[in-house]
């Protein structure tokens, strides 16, 4: 049987309000935009990684 999906929408949440801050911040939207996506994809990864291997140990 196949593990279940991961669900990445904190991951998500926490990208999205840093993107934001930061593009508010030093009124640099499109940096904003590129720091929340970058974040959100590292971020989504390690979870990934994390619960991959996590699961493999048991």
């Amino acid at each position: 049987m196949p593990p279940p999906p991961v669900s990445h929408t904190t991951e998500m949440v926490i990208a999205t309000v840093v993107g934001a801050a930061v593009g508010l911040l030093s009124e640099n939207y499109l940096l904003g935009g590129i720091v929340g996506i970058v974040l959100g994809i590292v971020l989504s990864v390690g979870k990934t990684v994390y619960l991959d291997r996590r699961r493999r140990r048991r």
